[in-house]
């Protein structure tokens, strides 16, 4: 069966919105001569085949059913092959996937030449999964396809002979026993072949940036629903606990005044009967849904039962792209706190030749957890304000020195204006300008200002690095920032990585990944993690089949 259910009237606005974007991008590219020096074929064939990158180096002979070999490059030189084929199609004769095999060989458990029923090479089950979400088949329409006449292009390309073709449950076992570990690892895998072939960008693209070069790093969560059909919102891991007369099970959703259960029934012996089993780790959030301002709209408001995966994406700002270069898969409740710098902290580790200026991402990560972390790696954070009751009393904000936004107040209350950045210290520049000279003359209290001196056209100057002076200053990172909040350089910064972090999670949606096919958080964190790897094999294809025709 086709697994992609029927988009709802806001995901369909949000994907036909990405869409536009995508080809605003598409024209844009085109006046960049990066994109034929570097993507088109004629500038990609020294480094062909891209050799995908594995753990293990061994090269293992084994009897198989199947035989993956790398299909070579000269047949997207063939007649219209790169304007009518798809881009993962394209891809697929980019990328050899050949060094996969002796670590898929471990992972799927295989004999090696043992008595019994012969294997499928693992590379091309492993090439299966990617084809599942380029076409949105569920594993026995799959198998079906494989083994018909419109199969052929792609038994050809993963080395299988008519007649010898994968079942469902062959593929399923296979997608099952790859492990969230390697699936996880792919995308970092994908971002190192970029790297070797010098695909990414050398700095930041953004115009005005050379002074603080790297890559910019945006990060935002998406919820998907479990697979399961939620039974109760308020479980927990109490829920899934034995219970007893004498060590009785609680009952959280009774204690916030729902039905719940008494858990006095056999059936509930070992696990409360509302509990979903095979989605343990599945749990309930209700996301207030935000707007453009930060502001909850209650239109885009929804109970999502399920988990939350949060990728960290690669902007290629020059080229009007990105890349998914790391992704996690939580429960749905769990707070971005303590996912960003985990992940964080992960993508440098895993990739170290990523030089990253600055991290993107939205008031979630505007704590002081998420934010010293970036400050010690010397990386920018621009990172939305999160706002607070008292932002709008104008007498708590002259006494803690700073507005709404984050900009700080001279003595008497006056808003300060920016005066540049220094990214060597990473150190914001405020002045006052003697703003009071102009907004209120006549006030008393400013006339004796030590800063009107018309000798000092500059008046009061500070200077803002992590956060506010303030006694407990943990509470005010959320305001300290090194752009202007909301400013036109805010904006250059923050919104193009933010559009591209977004287009992933639309991309995602279009895949039919709002709701996880597979049961549990390995089988979500798996479903997401192929997702992500197809994203990046499509942009890399489309990137070169539009490189190519401009050259021709």
């Amino acid at each position: 069966m086709t697994l992609r259910r029927k988009l709802t009237a806001e995901e369909q606005a949000e994907v036909e919105k990405h869409q536009q974007q995508a080809q605003t991008a598409y024209q844009q590219r085109e006046k960049m001569t990066r994109l034929v020096n570097t993507f088109s074929l004629d500038a990609l064939q020294p480094n062909l085949p891209l050799l995908f990158p594995s753990t293990v180096t061994e090269r293992p002979d084994f009897r198989a059913l199947s035989w993956y070999r790398y299909p070579g490059w000269a047949a997207l030189n063939e007649g219209q092959t790169l304007a009518v084929e798809s881009p993962f199609y394209i891809a697929l004769h980019l990328v050899d996937f050949s060094p996969l095999r002796a670590e898929l060989v471990a992972l799927a458990g295989i004999r090696l030449n043992a008595p019994g029923q012969t294997p499928f090479d693992p590379v091309s089950l492993f090439l299966c999964c990617l084809l599942r979400w380029e076409k949105g088949l569920g594993w026995k329409k799959l198998a079906r396809l494989l083994a018909r006449e419109e199969g052929a292009c792609w038994r050809q390309l993963f080395g299988f002979d008519q007649g010898r073709t994968p079942s469902a449950s062959t593929m399923r076992t296979f997608h099952n026993t790859l492990g969230t570990h390697f699936v996880q690892d792919l995308c970092p895998r994908f971002v190192e072949l970029l790297c070797a072939a010098n695909l990414l960008p050398p700095q930041a693209t953004e115009p005005g940036s050379a002074a603080h070069s790297g890559i910019t790093v945006a990060a935002d969560g998406m919820l998907h629903q479990a697979h399961s059909t939620m039974r109760c919102g308020q479980v927990t891991d109490t829920c899934y606990q034995e219970t007893s007369t004498q060590a009785p099970r609680p009952c959280p959703a009774k204690e916030k005044g729902f039905e719940g259960c008494d858990c006095t029934d056999q059936a509930c012996a070992q696990r409360c009967r509302l509990t979903t089993p095979r989605d343990e780790a599945a749990r309930l959030i209700h996301y207030t849904g935000r707007n453009q301002e930060g502001k909850e709209d209650p239109s885009r408001a929804r109970d999502v039962y399920g988990y939350r995966s949060y990728p960290q994406v690669l902007d290629d700002r020059e080229l009007h792209t990105y890349w998914v270069a790391h992704t996690s898969t939580h429960a749905a409740n769990v707070d971005e706190r303590t996912i960003m710098p985990t992940d964080f902290a992960a993508l440098c580790r895993r990739l170290p030749q990523l030089h990253i200026a600055k991290y993107v991402a939205d008031a979630a990560a505007g704590f002081q957890c998420c934010l010293e972390p970036l400050y010690e790696q010397g990386v920018i954070p621009v990172v939305a304000i999160r706002h607070d009751r008292t932002d709008e009393d104008e007498d708590a904000c002259k006494i803690r020195g700073y507005d709404q936004h984050g900009y700080p107040l001279c003595p008497h209350g006056h808003r300060m204006s920016f005066n540049g950045l220094d990214y060597r210290r990473l150190r914001a520049c405020w002045v006052c300008r003697q703003a009071c000279t102009r907004q209120h003359p006549q006030q008393p209290q400013d006339k004796d200002c030590p800063f009107r001196d018309p000798q000092r056209p500059l008046g009061f100057v500070t200077h803002l690095r992590r956060a506010f002076t303030h006694p407990d200053s943990s509470k005010h990172y959320r305001l300290a920032r090194l752009f202007p909040y909301r400013s036109s350089l805010w904006k250059k910064h923050y919104q193009a990585p933010k559009n591209a972090v977004e287009a992933r999670n639309s991309q995602l949606m279009r895949l039919g990944l709002k709701r996880t096919w597979s049961y549990g958080l390995s089988g979500a964190a798996t479903d997401i993690a192929f997702g992500d790897l197809l994203i990046n094999l499509r942009n890399l294809g489309r990137l070169v089949r539009q490189a190519t025709q401009l050259v021709s």
